[in-house]
């Protein structure tokens, strides 16, 4: 038994070939501008077993191949399995005496798709234990990566009763835009485009250009007594989470970017199409998260109440018409030129940014709940987990959220050669703020 858990690289298999959709395709591309990594840390209260998390990682990648798979560029792109992987290319344990410079280091490196495999786990030990699962945006979104977690916790659990414990094969299935593209009429689809309208440069947070050499991360939480208040404020006053979060997103860009009151300006966000189709089962390793323009109006003075109001009310029309499935309409038209194409276009954007200094909007996430099952290691005790996106190059900024128990964490990868880490400081504290000054 212990030979077996010991071992170094995983079973050779038969390579497996896997359609690449234009969702994949697209944040491949990205990858191969800026970081596209994405990951969802978990702090422990107590020592795992660092063996069986390997192995159950292990079991993880053989239930989804594609997950230990590379990108193949071609005129019609797919993923590649990559046989006998090796310990090192998945998996490290990191027993050190800074954890938390332990942590910055494995969120700040890249995997790259074309070589993958598309995740890696890290365990970090200092007092306690911290585990960090990293997956490419060029194979899943947020939501998968939580359901990865799942799995390993699942795997982990199983492999202490039973060691010679087995995940079910996954089946891929359509992870394509397609079922959902589908499923509505013509008519409904119109008015989704019109609602997702044609993405604009016109704000963004103040950047020096070049190549990023500092890649950083910043976080804040919202501990439970203030987020069990704004859960309250958002039932009472009848909107969401998401609206207060994005809302005070806004507030607290304002005072860092030059615009004009009484003007309107965009922030990116996100929706899951898994949300317009409750009943058809996506499957969860896909990228089917999407992201369109929401405008908001500058004020001279922020009344945040009003703002609130505001917001609440543009992505209620936003979900009302579909927005979300407009986004996924564009990126199919943007790949009806075939993927090379895109490709050419995406590199002169990037040149043209440089030379010509567009601004990039400025972009907020949502991630949601951090279930307990996705985090769940048996008789370790989890104490804190939250999700982190990928690091923005300049002259990109974001946001990204995400809820674990009684606790909401904000978390902004950026360029600390380009951006100010103080900057980023202010605007996630003066997020806060906003949210604490509505809640009393």
């Amino acid at each position: 038994m212990c030979v077996h858990w010991m071992r170094d690289t995983m079973p050779d298999t038969s390579t497996l070939k896997f359609p690449a959709p234009v969702n994949d395709q697209w944040d491949y591309l990205l990858s191969t501008i800026w970081s596209q990594m994405v990951h969802l840390v978990i702090k422990f209260g107590g020592m795992l077993d660092s063996e069986r998390v390997y192995r159950a990682f292990t079991l993880v990648l053989e239930a989804q191949p594609l997950l230990a798979s590379r990108f193949i560029e071609s005129s019609d792109p797919y993923w590649e399995s990559i046989p006998g992987l090796s310990r090192d290319s998945i998996f490290t344990f990191l027993p050190v005496d800074d954890a938390e410079y332990s942590l910055h280091r494995t969120m700040t490196t890249r995997i790259d798709p074309a070589k993958g495999p598309q995740a890696r786990l890290a365990l970090i030990r200092g007092g306690n234990d911290s585990l960090v699962l990293s997956v490419n945006h060029a194979v899943s979104d947020a939501f998968g990566v939580k359901h990865v977690s799942g799995l390993l916790c699942q795997a982990y659990r199983g492999l202490e009763k039973d060691p010679g414990f087995r995940l079910p094969r996954h089946l891929q299935g359509d992870r394509s835009f397609y079922p959902f593209l589908a499923s509505f009429s013509p008519e409904i689809l119109s008015a989704a485009s019109d609602a997702c309208g044609e993405q604009s440069a016109v704000w963004g947070i103040p950047s020096t250009p070049g190549v990023c050499t500092s890649p950083a991360y910043r976080t804040r939480v919202m501990e439970k007594p203030q987020f069990l208040n704004l859960k309250k404020y958002s039932h009472t006053h009848n909107v969401t989470i998401n609206d207060l979060l994005l809302s005070a997103f806004f507030a607290a860009l304002c005072p860092e970017i030059p615009h004009s009151p009484g003007q309107q300006y965009p922030v990116l966000t996100s929706v899951d199409l898994r949300r317009s189709l409750p009943d058809h089962h996506a499957p969860p390793l896909a990228n089917l998260s999407v992201a369109f323009e929401v405008p908001i109006l500058a004020q001279s003075f922020v009344e945040f109440p009003s703002l609130v109001g505001d917001v609440h009310h543009t992505m209620l029309e936003k979900k009302r018409l579909f927005a979300g499935l407009g986004a996924a309409m564009r990126l199919q038209d943007d790949f009806s030129s075939g993927f090379y194409s895109v490709r050419e276009r995406l590199r002169d954007v990037e040149r043209r940014t440089h030379q010509e200094r567009y601004p990039k909007n400025p972009f907020f996430s949502n991630t949601g709940i951090i279930a307990y099952d996705s985090v769940d290691f048996g008789t370790t005790p989890t104490v804190y987990a939250f999700m982190a996106p990928p690091v923005d190059y300049p002259p990109g900024f974001g946001v990204t959220a995400s809820t674990y128990g009684d606790n909401l964490t904000l978390a902004s990868g950026f360029c600390a050669d380009s951006v100010s880490p103080i900057l980023v400081e202010r605007i996630l504290s003066r997020m806060d703020e906003h949210l604490s000054m509505l809640t009393g």
